[in-house]
C-alpha cells in the first residue's frame, strides 16, 4: 500500500508555476504530506537550511503543474473503433474503457480531467473508483449524462429534457447522482448532424430555469454551444462556461460574432472551453466565413484560435481542452505542441491554458492549477527545457499527484492507495479495508 511521502525536496532546473509568469531557474520545491510548502531559489534554500542530505536533482528537467483537461469523454468512443464496439456491450466494459482512457491521460501528465458527458453517468462511478484508489487515473470531475433534447446532440449518452420543467428535473437528477458540474447541450453538434449545430436546442427562458437551479445547488454549468444563437441565449441565461464557442451563423457556411454577447461575457466572467483539435482546423472549410469584414477581425482569421483572440483581448477567459473520446485523450499534449508551434505561444502561456486558467474557470483554483505553497502537489517532470524544446511536453519523466509519483518513465507506478487530500485519507482507507475484507 503506497502512502503519501512525508517530505519530498526537488531541485528544479526550469520551473513553470502555471500562472503565465516567466519561468524560474534552479528552484527548490518542497512537498510535505501531499502539499506544496515552499518554492524558493535553490541558493536561498541552501543558505537557510544547509545542503540537503536527500533530494531529487532535476536540473536537466522542466517542472510544470499537473495538466487539467477540462473537457473530455473518458467512457465514450466512436462506432468505427472496433475496440469501442466490443467494450460497449455492458456497463462493466464501458467503465473498463474509461479506466484505460484515464490511464492514457495520466501518462501524458494530465492529473485532473473533466468528464463532460457519459452514457448512464458511468463516469461518475469511474470517478469514485479513482478517488478511492481502486483505479489509476487523473482526478475526475464528472458531469454524468449531459442534458439534451429529444433528437438532440449527444442523445445517445445524455438525459433528455424538452422544456423548462424537464430541464430542472434533469439538473436535479444529475446533481443528486454526484455530478461535479452540469453539462447542457445548448446547440446541436457535429457527431449528430440531424441535431443542427447551427441552431439552439433551448430557448433563453428554458436555459435560465436550468442554470438558475444548478447555481442554487452550487454547481457551475458548461454549455456545448456551436451556434451564435445558442451562445447568446446561454450567456443571457447566466451560463458559466461556453464549450467550443464557434459563433456559427444560422445560414450554412457563415460565422457571426455578436459583439453585445461578447461584452456580456466580459461583464459576467463567462469562460470559453476551446477544443484544441478543432481550434487547429482550417476555419473556412470547417465552419465558414465571416459575413463581412469586421473591425474585430482584421485580417480574416484562419482558424478558431484566431477567431477567438479578439475576445481574449477584450477580457474573455479561455482555456484549451481535448474534447477527446476514450483513449484519444492521450493525444492532448501532442495537439498542444501543434498549437503552440502554429500560434507561436511561449511555454508559460501554453501551460497556463491547461493549468491555472481551467482551474479558475472550474472554481478549483484554491487547491489546484498552480505550483504555489498551500496547493496540492500535482506536477509533471519533463525531460529538457520546455522554453526552447516544444516537444519536451511529450517527454514526461514523472507525473506526481498529491505528492505521489504515479507515473515513472511512461509506466504506472504499482499502487492501490488513496490519492485524496489529507482530510479524506482516513475515511477512504477504511473503505479500502472494507472492500478487501469482502473480497476475502
Amino acid at each position: 500500500m503506497t502512502t503519501v511521502p512525508d517530505r519530498l525536496l526537488l531541485r528544479c532546473g526550469i520551473f513553470l508555476d502555471g500562472t503565465g509568469t516567466p519561468a524560474k531557474e534552479d528552484v527548490a520545491l518542497l512537498v510535505e504530506s501531499g502539499r506544496i510548502v515552499a518554492v524558493d531559489p535553490w541558493r536561498d534554500w541552501v543558505s537557510s537550511n544547509g545542503e540537503p542530505e536527500e533530494h531529487l536533482d532535476l536540473r536537466n528537467h522542466t517542472i510544470v503543474p499537473g495538466l487539467i483537461d477540462a473537457h473530455a469523454h473518458l467512457c465514450l468512443g466512436t462506432p468505427s473503433n472496433s475496440d469501442w464496439a466490443s467494450a460497449i456491450t455492458d456497463s462493466i466494459g464501458i467503465v473498463a474503457w474509461g479506466m484505460a482512457s484515464g490511464v492514457a491521460a495520466l501518462r501524458t501528465g494530465v492529473t485532473t480531467i473533466v468528464d463532460a458527458g457519459s452514457q448512464a453517468g458511468l463516469a461518475l462511478r469511474l470517478a469514485t473508483l479513482v478517488d478511492t484508489g481502486l483505479a489509476a487515473g487523473p482526478r475526475i470531475l464528472a458531469a454524468g449524462p449531459a442534458i439534451t433534447t429529444t433528437a438532440g446532440h449527444g442523445e445517445a449518452f445524455g438525459t433528455l429534457a424538452d422544456n423548462a420543467e424537464e430541464l430542472i428535473r434533469a439538473v436535479r437528477s444529475v446533481v443528486a447522482a454526484g455530478a461535479a458540474i452540469v453539462k447542457i447541450m445548448v446547440t446541436g453538434g457535429a457527431i449528430d448532424p440531424s441535431s443542427n449545430r447551427r441552431r439552439a436546442q433551448y430557448s433563453q427562458e428554458e436555459l435560465e430555469a436550468a442554470i438558475s437551479d444548478a447555481h442554487r445547488l452550487g454547481k457551475s454549468v458548461i454549455g456545448h454551444a456551436n451556434a451564435t444563437e445558442g451562445i447568446t441565449r446561454a450567456v443571457r441565461a447566466g451560463i458559466d462556461i461556453v464549450a467550443h464557442c464557434n459563433w456559427l451563423g444560422s445560414a450554412p457556411g457563415t460565422i457571426y460574432v455578436d459583439t453585445d454577447t461578447v461584452e456580456a461575457m466580459v461583464r459576467q466572467k463567462v469562460w470559453i472551453d476551446l477544443n484544441i483539435e478543432g481550434a487547429l482546423r482550417d476555419l473556412q472549410s470547417t465552419d465558414g466565413l465571416l459575413p463581412e469584414p469586421s473591425t474585430m477581425h482584421n485580417p480574416e482569421p484562419n482558424d478558431r484560435w484566431e477567431l477567438l483572440q479578439p475576445l481574449r483581448k477584450q477580457g474573455v477567459g479561455l482555456y484549451l481542452t481535448s474534447d477527446g473520446f476514450g483513449p484519444a485523450v492521450g493525444a492532448f499534449t501532442k495537439f498542444l505542441c501543434d498549437g503552440r508551434a502554429k500560434w507561436n505561444l511561449s511555454a508559460e502561456e501554453i501551460i497556463s491554458l491547461v493549468s491555472s486558467k481551467p482551474a479558475l474557470a472550474l472554481g478549483i483554483d484554491d487547491f489546484l492549477g498552480t505550483l504555489v505553497p498551500g496547493k496540492l502537489a500535482d506536477f509533471v517532470v519533463l525531460t529538457g527545457d520546455l522554453r526552447s524544446e516544444n516537444d519536451a511536453l511529450l517527454r514526461p519523466r514523472s507525473v506526481y499527484r498529491n505528492g505521489i509519483e504515479v507515473v515513472a518513465n511512461g509506466l504506472l507506478r504499482p499502487t492501490l492507495a488513496s490519492l485524496a487530500s489529507d482530510s479524506e485519507a482516513s475515511a477512504q482507507q477504511n473503505l479500502l479495508d472494507s472492500v478487501f475484507r469482502k473480497l476475502g
